[in-house]
């Protein structure tokens, strides 16, 4: 336990900061895309059953939309996170170095 604490005292402000700038995009689009628990569990049942001989059918396209919501939803908050960890030390020299 004292050594998974140490570790995470021992990351810089950048790398904090980066996470937080993930997470607050993984938030956002959360709340954007699923509303809540139940609708993100919605979602990842309609974007895997779309089989053409279900006993209710899903609406045309609901699936493919299904799939691009949790696509961006899994790359974009990783890629704002990645990108705050490049552009916050140019955008903030005296507070990232």
């Amino acid at each position: 336990m004292t050594n998974a604490l140490h570790w995470a005292g021992s990351g810089s402000n950048l790398i904090y900061a980066s996470l937080a700038v993930g997470l607050l995009v993984a938030l956002i689009l959360f709340r954007l895309f699923f509303k809540n628990l139940a609708g993100f569990v919605h979602c990842i049942g309609f974007s895997l059953s779309s089989q053409p001989n279900a006993v209710v059918a899903p609406k045309p396209g609901q699936s493919r939309w299904n799939r691009v919501k949790l696509l961006v939803g899994t790359l974009l908050p990783a890629g704002s996170g990645y990108a705050a960890y490049l552009l916050l030390p140019r955008w903030f020299p005296a507070f990232f170095q």
